[in-house]
């Protein structure tokens, strides 16, 4: 008979080899597509400026909109509070791994989105079907059907996390876990009874402001003392590949450790292989794949550094000897590195990102699910995700780590062997 012990092993390695295969796949794209990621800056540019950008019609949204809501689901609490999850197990050197995969992970990305928007459908009342299981079908329906079954149950329990993060914090302000759940539940069905527009006018204002107020906070903590800078860059770089983890040697104070949570984290934030963020950029009024897969792997950078200025702030201030795999670790760094106003602008900062990623998380598991029924009865699927929202409230932190890191492997597997047999066909056209 398996005991725990056995499940957790066998969990551990099914994710360390999954996390070399996340990185495996992103460095073969690269050099297959000849780097776009070093190629294409111009051509952003030219993207970001055109007018274009801004343009929408009816069932879709604009590409600017796209790129926005989808860049509301990555940043959310795994950039803010599950950094700091992985730099405690995981070690500093976590960070060092989460940079590496991000830089090879934003091609993944790329050819996500780009087949996304080449072979997206309509529904019969002309809303649009889009996202990995339409070009999983092109390659199998099984792929399309595994994908679609999983991801419906990833996004659920993503938009729980989002609701354990900002109940946790709330805690400690004295705020019962049963009312941040109740509450932050019924936003979201609000949000997404308003569909694509609602949710898109939404991610337009939160993402600017959530990111300005985060980002200021968190420079005035690193900038206080800057000789802390350079201890904190050795640090990561000296254990990238000696591991050095806060809970102690069992938990992995390796190399392998440090590789692993580095890598599941940062394609938890970015969502390059698990292909999760090809939802929303399907939904955008463009007639070009490649061009909106271009600003869906330029977002990557902005979501890597949003998870290294977190990283950051939790070694400088120094709460990730701790050991406390918590959610509020970065409640306890703003508190320390910013005593007086860093736990207020941090829980404003964190309402706005949990919200955003709750929501866009909510959004693409109903596409998900529309994928089964035509985009019909996704009411039942809203309902679902809001009592998933309102159980993650009052659940364990690490235990729905532990369940999403375990759905996350079956969800991106198929995407990964799909968007390989597609890249290798479509090679050409991804090129140029």
């Amino acid at each position: 008979m398996l005991t725990l012990t056995d499940l957790l092993f066998y969990k551990s390695s099914i994710e360390m080899l999954l996390s070399g295969l996340f990185l495996c796949v992103g460095i073969f794209l690269s050099i297959f597509l000849y780097f776009p990621q070093l190629r294409k800056g111009r051509k952003f540019l030219e993207i970001i400026s055109s007018q274009q950008l801004n343009s929408s019609s009816k069932n879709t949204i604009s590409p600017l909109q796209a790129l926005l809501t989808a860049m509301s689901t990555s940043l959310g609490s795994g950039s803010i509070a599950g950094v700091p999850l992985a730099i405690v197990i995981g070690g500093p050197g976590a960070l060092f791994w989460l940079v590496m995969y991000a830089f090879f992970g934003s091609v993944t990305k790329f050819a996500e989105v780009a087949f996304a928007i080449q072979y997206r459908t309509r529904a019969a009342d002309r809303s649009i079907i889009g996202g990995p299981t339409s070009y999983l079908w092109q390659v199998h329906p099984f792929l399309a059907y595994w994908y679609g079954a999983c991801a419906m149950i990833l996004f659920a329990g993503w938009s729980a996390l989002q609701s354990k993060a900002l109940s946790e914090v709330f805690e400690k302000l004295g705020v019962n876990a049963y009312i941040t759940g109740t509450v932050t539940s019924l936003f979201v069905l609000y949000m997404l009874i308003g569909g694509a527009k609602r949710i898109g006018a939404l991610s337009s204002y939160l993402v600017p402001v959530m990111c300005t107020s985060y980002l200021l906070a968190c420079l005035f903590i690193l900038l206080q003392d800057i000789s802390l800078l350079g201890d904190m860059f050795m640090l990561v770089m000296t254990t990238a590949f000696t591991g050095s983890a806060a809970t102690g040697g069992f938990a992995g104070a390796t190399f392998f450790m440090a590789m692993r949570q580095g890598v599941f984290k940062s394609a938890y934030v970015t969502e390059a292989g698990v292909g999760t963020a090809a939802y929303p950029h399907a939904l955008a009024d463009t007639q070009s794949a490649t061009d909106q897969g271009i600003l869906a792997m330029y977002s990557v950078a902005i979501d890597t550094f949003f998870c290294l200025i977190s990283g950051f702030v939790v070694l400088v201030t120094g709460v990730w000897k701790s050991g406390a795999a918590s959610n509020s670790l970065i409640y306890d760094a703003f508190s320390l590195g910013l005593p007086i106003v860093g736990p207020a602008i941090l829980i404003f900062s964190l309402v706005l990102f949990v919200t955003g990623t709750a929501v866009g998380n909510s959004f693409n598991g109903s596409k998900s699910f529309g994928f089964f029924t035509g985009n019909k009865y996704l009411l039942g699927y809203y309902i679902f995700v809001v009592i998933m929202m309102f159980l993650g409230a009052v659940a364990q932190s690490l235990t729905l780590w532990e369940i999403m890191d375990f759905i996350l492997p079956l969800t991106a597997l198929p995407n990964i062997i799909g968007l390989i047999y597609l890249t290798i066909q479509h090679r050409k056209e991804l090129i140029k």
